[in-house]
């Protein structure tokens, strides 16, 4: 679980990179917060099943 956290703030970085080299345009920032909404919520899912197997 944690690995694709990982990778949806990775790639939220890299959306994020070439977001900042295109025009102002709001389609490449919604794809960030999309993909770092994933982390968090991955990351919310892990720990609740953490607590559940504790």
């Amino acid at each position: 679980m944690n690995t694709m956290a990982c990778r949806a703030v990775a790639q939220a970085g890299l959306v994020a990179g070439t977001a900042s080299l295109d025009e102002e345009r709001a389609f490449p920032l919604l794809l960030v917060a999309g993909w770092l909404t994933t982390a968090a919520d991955l990351m919310l899912e892990q720990a609740l099943l953490d607590s559940l197997a504790a």
